[in-house]
């Protein structure tokens, strides 16, 4: 809910990669965006689109989806 910073593009100029944890997408231990519907998967393409270079979740399949919408978005393969 807060405006994005440099912090991922300034460990990336540093040379670092960036991975967030933990993800979880069961109901109950997460706290979602409001602006993510009640979505997880949002929430996951949220960050990826921040430029995160992976993340650990709880929940790999949906994070694993997520990422692959994500590359597909970009034109990547």
């Amino acid at each position: 809910t807060l405006e994005p910073t440099t912090l991922i593009a300034d460990a990336h100029k540093a040379g670092l990669f960036v991975h967030e944890y933990t993800f979880r997408s069961e109901k109950g231990y997460y706290h979602l965006p409001l602006d993510a519907k009640g979505d997880p998967g949002v929430e996951y393409l949220q960050h990826f689109r921040l430029g995160v270079d992976g993340v650990f979740s709880d929940q790999a399949d949906h994070a694993l989806k997520a990422r692959a919408d994500y590359l597909k978005e970009v034109g990547a393969k």
